[in-house]
């Protein structure tokens, strides 16, 4: 019945109706549950492969991240909003969420593109460091991250992004700091800063996320 309902809906979907946001549950090796909210492109094509963006979410809404909340424009990503704030302990947790989409679904690479923001960049960053095979990339907005260089060092594969408002001060000063620390390790990154703009990156909700991220695919 559940393969059935699974059908009708990728049928559904792939007719041109809206795509809902999903709350899937599924579980790791050992049994741990495991939950994330799925947002199919608005127009899904099962012989296609997605980019997929996952991030931080407490899962009290469907509507999902700040950042894509309400996005219904979507046409070219699949968006996963996940426990991933809770750091280095996600990593099965994540393994288990890209072990569910390729076995539904075709994603390109079969990683996926971090994006954090604020408070929880921290533990997203050292998530991406624990685990850099399960990403393509990582994209603080904005970001501040202690960890050591044999850590950071594991981002070297990773494509790294940092967007800050201009007005932001810390997290301006953090986001310059961190692409130093990069640079001196060879890690390549890049740094957009936005004039006139504060903590929360109003500008970049939505298709200007997406437009960013399609430059950090492989």
């Amino acid at each position: 019945m559940k393969t059935i309902i699974h059908t009708l809906m990728v049928l559904l979907i792939g007719g041109n109706v809206l795509a809902q946001p999903e709350l899937i549950t599924t579980s790791t090796e050992s049994g741990k549950e495991v939950q994330f909210i799925l947002h199919l492109p608005k127009s899904y094509d099962a012989t296609r492969a997605y980019p997929v963006a996952i991030g931080p979410s407490e899962l009290e809404s469907l509507e999902g991240s700040y950042y894509w909340k309400k996005f219904k424009s979507n046409d070219s990503w699949i968006l996963i909003d996940a426990p991933i704030y809770l750091g280095t302990g996600e990593k099965q947790a994540v393994k288990t969420i890209r072990d569910y989409l390729q076995k539904n679904y075709s994603i390109e690479g079969d990683r996926f593109h971090a994006v954090c923001f604020s408070a929880n960049s921290s533990p997203v960053f050292k998530l991406v460091m624990a685990a850099p095979e399960l990403f393509h990339s990582v994209t603080g907005m904005p970001a501040s991250v202690s960890a050591a260089e044999e850590n950071f060092k594991k981002l070297k594969d990773v494509k790294v992004q940092l967007l800050v408002g201009a007005d932001d001060g810390y997290w301006v000063r953090s986001s310059q700091s961190l692409q130093s620390k990069f640079e001196k390790l060879g890690i390549k990154s890049n740094l957009e800063i936005f004039p006139g703009v504060g903590h929360f990156l109003l500008n970049v909700r939505g298709q200007p996320l997406m437009d960013r991220l399609d430059l950090l695919r492989p």
